[in-house]
């Protein structure tokens, strides 16, 4: 099961939720008890038009949730030397070809390398 994408996505997101979520609640009560008022009053839909501004920010961010979260199961293409595009893995002989670029790469260059156009 943790081999799964779609679980691989949700355990890459619970520090993202557990950021916002204390983050939120260290906002709430560092703030004065008449504006904890006024985000109780915005959160049951009290606000007026508070409401409106704070729940397209919500729709917003959960919309990214849901294009990350596609994006993440979504097969990925491989673009071989030819141009063709294959949405499945690459060949037996493509494979090892891929291996070797990587140790090679990996043996004579380092990050600084890469960033530096060495």
């Amino acid at each position: 099961m943790i081999q799964s994408v779609a679980i691989q996505w949700l355990i890459r997101r619970v520090p993202e939720f557990a950021g916002i979520i204390v983050t939120l609640v260290t906002f709430y009560n560092s703030i004065p008890p008449q504006y904890q008022d006024l985000v109780i009053r915005i959160v049951s839909g009290q606000g007026g038009g508070l409401t409106v501004s704070a729940l397209i920010g919500f729709v917003l961010w959960a919309y990214a949730q849901v294009v990350s979260y596609r994006a993440t199961v979504k097969p990925q293409a491989v673009v071989e030397e030819n141009g063709k595009l294959v949405t499945n893995t690459l060949s037996p002989a493509k494979e090892v070809q891929v291996a070797e670029a990587v140790v090679n790469v990996s043996s004579k260059k380092t990050l600084l390398d890469i960033i530096l156009g060495k």
